[in-house]
Parts: structure tokens; C-alpha cells; sequence
């Protein structure tokens, strides 16, 4: 009698199946320069680059490769590229003192910081403090940057020449992928390590009909920080879709995001009471000035909306707004 195969529970093959199944489908990304444009096609290609360069620069399976960015298209090569390469993806919470991210990368032993150019000067107060970081890798769209980190890498010369075949190596579905730190506790930060097998649960699950209900012909916006328990996993969930992905960048006040949902006609979109308290002010002081029609359903996370919120985007918009709750460490 022969048994079923065995197949290993791990992100590479989730990950895949967008730049495979859709590699036509955008990823539009708004950046302090403007909006950029590329395919699932050109996500794969350059997240094999991105895996061949850390391999060159000595990152092995297990090793931790943090990120101090904004939400993005190289951020999400880097989670792409990262954990299906054996690595741990570790997102660095850019709101946090400069005492927690030291503390937070030294307990982490990060080896590699990807960090967006005008995040650097957060990075730069810890100069001389991060004895196990092996190198930085600046995420610049000019490649005019200075730093006293050393070496330090423009994230763009170093994929360059890099071929774009890639074999992702066989790894333990029990192996760790990802790390995030929870500040919501007393004492220090708690380190929380996802292992391949839980985010490949998560990411089948979230792309329930009967959950988010998503489909190809979804546009989604994570406006929810990739820092922020890997944004709920709606990267991973959307690459697996192969769906248009939208990324507000820095840019995440309401008058923004409104702008973006309008012309990239988003569908689907997630992200903390806040930014939707933005978006409401910013609809209520310029009525008829956006087109969000285009709009069905909102996830709200990170503490509770008020419940005037909920009624308001129901009720003026018809969406299907929905409060999520969950945690770092679940």
C-alpha cells in the first residue's frame, strides 16, 4: 500500500504561485518620489536576485535579516526572498524608541538590516551598538545616501548583476521564517517566532472564501505596517492569490489613501482605527471629491474602532466593515 506524498508545509511554494499563476498582475507601490509600477512576473524575478545576493553575502539558513521599512515593493521582495531562501525575516518596528530597537536587534542577532533611505537616521543612532549586524542594505531610489555603517550596500547595485534563477532550498516546515517583537508587555519586548508551517496555515486560511473572501479580481491594500505582525499576513495571502497589490508607502494620512483607493480602484483594504479616522475626516471635509465606489470591505485591527466608525463607512460608503483582533504572539 502506498501512502499520499509528503509535501513540507513552507512559504516558497505560496509564494510562487502568484508571480506563476498571475505574472501580469501589478504591485503598485507610492513612494516619496511617486507611484511605481511592476508585475508578479518582475516580483518573482527580483526576489530570486535579492536571495542571491544575501547568499552571497553569507546569510544561511536560520540567519535573521531584519527590515526598518515602510510598506513597499522591495519590502516585499525582501519577505519573499528572505524565508523561502531558509532565512528568518525579522521586521523591525520603525514607531519604537531607539533604546527597544536596540535591545531588539542585538537579542535578535540580526546579520543584515534592509532599511529605507529615510528611515536611516534611525538606524544611524545606533551606530557602533549593533555588534552582530554584518551589513546594511539601503532601500534608495536615488542611491545618494551616507552612512557610518560599514559595509553598506544600495539594495539596488546589489541585485543588479544577480542571476534571477533561484532553487529554493528544502527546508523543515518547522523551521522558524519569521520574527516580530511585541512591545505590548511589561519589561523588555518579547521576540515571537513564526515557523514556515504556521504562516503557510495562516496564509491558506486567510484565503478562505468564507474569511476575507478574496479573488483574483480583487485589488488589495495593506495599509497596516509590514512591521506590524506581518500585516496581518495580507502580503503573503495576496501573493499567494496572485492579486493587484496596492502599497501606501510612507504616505498613510487620509487624503493619501483616499487618493489611492480611487485611482487604483482598490477592493479590499486593512489597517488600525486611526488611518480610518482619517479617511472619515478626510471624506467629511471634501464630500464628493473621491470616487471610493470601487470600495466593498475594510478590516479594522490593532484596538477597537468606535463604534460611530463602523456606522459611518457602512452606512455612507456600504462597505462591509470588519473588526479583527489577534495579537504578536498568536
Amino acid at each position: 500500500m502506498n501512502t499520499m506524498m509528503n509535501t513540507p508545509l513552507t512559504m516558497s511554494t505560496l509564494m510562487d504561485r502568484g508571480p506563476e499563476l498571475a505574472p501580469e498582475n501589478e504591485i503598485v507601490s507610492r513612494t516619496r518620489d511617486g507611484v511605481h509600477r511592476y508585475t508578479y512576473a518582475d516580483l518573482g524575478r527580483r526576489s530570486r536576485q535579492l536571495a542571491n545576493a544575501l547568499h552571497k553575502l553569507g546569510v544561511k539558513q536560520g540567519d535573521r535579516v531584519a527590515t526598518l521599512a515602510w510598506n513597499g515593493y522591495r519590502h516585499l521582495e525582501i519577505y519573499y526572498a528572505v524565508p523561502c531562501m531558509g532565512a528568518v525575516l525579522h521586521t523591525l518596528n520603525l514607531r519604537l524608541s531607539s533604546a527597544d530597537l536596540e535591545y531588539i536587534i542585538n537579542h535578535a542577532e540580526d546579520s543584515v538590516i534592509c532599511v529605507d533611505q529615510d528611515l536611516l537616521p534611525l538606524l544611524e543612532n545606533l551606530a557602533g551598538k549593533l555588534p552582530t549586524v554584518k551589513h546594511v542594505i539601503v532601500m534608495s531610489n536615488t542611491g545618494d545616501f551616507k552612512t557610518s555603517f560599514s559595509p553598506a550596500h544600495d539594495y539596488e547595485k546589489l541585485i543588479a548583476d544577480e542571476p534571477a534563477e533561484y532553487t529554493w532550498p528544502e527546508i523543515d516546515e518547522n523551521s522558524p521564517m519569521g520574527l516580530c517583537y511585541t512591545s505590548g508587555t511589561t519589561g523588555k519586548p518579547k521576540g515571537v517566532m513564526y515557523t514556515h508551517r504556521s504562516n503557510y496555515i495562516h496564509t491558506i486560511t486567510g484565503g478562505l472564501p468564507d474569511l476575507l473572501g478574496l479573488t483574483r479580481s480583487d485589488t488589495i491594500m495593506a495599509v497596516v505596517p509590514m512591521f506590524h505582525a506581518n500585516a496581518w499576513g495580507l502580503p503573503y495571502i495576496a501573493t499567494m492569490l496572485g492579486l493587484k497589490q496596492v502599497f501606501p508607502g510612507p504616505m498613510m494620512d487620509g487624503a493619501s489613501v483616499c487618493q489611492l483607493i480611487q485611482d487604483e480602484k482598490v477592493t479590499f483594504t486593512g489597517g488600525v482605527p486611526t488611518i480610518w479616522l482619517g479617511v472619515m475626516n478626510e471624506l467629511q471635509q471634501n464630500p464628493g471629491k473621491y470616487d471610493l465606489s470601487c470600495l466593498k470591505q475594510m478590516v479594522c485591527g490593532g484596538s477597537a474602532p468606535p463604534r460611530a466608525l463602523i456606522d459611518w463607512f457602512e452606512s455612507n460608503l456600504g462597505v462591509d466593515f470588519v473588526q479583527a483582533w489577534g495579537m504578536t504572539e498568536t
